[in-house]
């Protein structure tokens, strides 16, 4: 049986989740608070294949649990199911590695969706029990080794579609289902620009991410070439899109960074100037 914890301090909302998830045969650990939260996170750390956290605690700082969490290399995903939001919450929340951003309220069979995802990729492991594939994230962490074995360059990209006018003053992100809709067509379209060893996926509600192993510069200003080639096709057949435009970031390894942790810090940051305008 699948196992998941999950950390919110609103008790409708953690009885909300478990109940969805256990009519499917998924078993749910439920803590209100980060002393539950550890001791229970301790005892079942070889069982659990998903942590759930609400980073907008009311009474404790999140962002320190998700740390702390985070200090203990565990390899199970982290999935943010949370009411803040703001870009600069979900940026650091990729820059500490998480696997995944949600706003509530939520789609149930979103959510479904993304949490069986996630749990079916904490279960893809090799004969001798190493994880083969669990996000992105752990997709960046072992072809960082891989290139730096091989000597050889990676690049990871960040796609996101912005609304026209936007200003750092839209600090608050209004998402509706349309958006949603957009969002996920957009994917559709852009995934077969990304060949294997490539990856690409959504993460959160704004933000598609790509990781391409033995890929200089020239490469990623030509896929980059490709998306705008793709998007103006579609904006000009779904006039859906008319209000938005795609921003990009993008970073090579090793000259941006020589590890994950400055690779995102400096591929989140990219986006963030380019978001407010500098």
């Amino acid at each position: 049986m699948c196992k998941v914890i999950i950390l919110d301090d609103m008790a409708y909302m953690r009885y909300r989740v478990k109940d969805i998830l256990e009519k499917t045969g998924i078993e749910v650990y439920e803590s209100g608070t980060s002393f539950d939260f550890f001791n229970k996170l301790h005892d079942k750390k070889e069982e659990i294949n998903l942590i759930i956290l609400e980073v907008g605690l009311s009474n404790e700082d999140g962002f320190e649990v998700l740390r702390k969490i985070k200090a203990r290399n565990l390899s199970i995903p982290i999935m943010i199911l949370t009411k803040m939001n703001t870009r600069s919450a979900f940026i650091k929340c990729i820059k500490e590695g998480t696997s995944e951003y949600i706003l509530k309220p939520f789609n149930n069979k979103v959510l479904l969706e993304r949490i069986n995802k996630l749990i079916k990729s904490s279960k893809n492991k090799d004969e001798q029990g190493e994880i083969i594939y669990l996000n992105f994230q752990q997709y960046i962490t072992k072809q960082i080794i891989k290139a730096r074995a091989e000597n050889t360059k990676l690049s990871i990209i960040m796609v996101s579609l912005i609304k026209k006018y936007f200003t750092a003053v839209d600090e608050k992100i209004d998402i509706k289902d349309n958006y949603l809709i957009l969002m996920d067509s957009l994917y559709e379209k852009l995934r077969p620009i990304f060949k294997t060893p490539d990856l690409f996926e959504k993460y959160g509600f704004s933000t598609l991410v790509g990781v391409l192993p033995r890929c200089q510069k020239e490469k990623v200003l030509s896929i980059v070439n490709r998306i705008d080639g793709i998007y103006n096709r579609i904006k000009s057949i779904d006039e859906k899109y008319s209000e938005y435009h795609l921003e990009y970031s993008y970073v090579v390894f090793p000259d941006d960074g020589k590890d994950k942790s400055q690779l995102l810090d400096k591929l989140t940051s990219n986006m963030k100037n380019k978001m407010d305008g500098k």
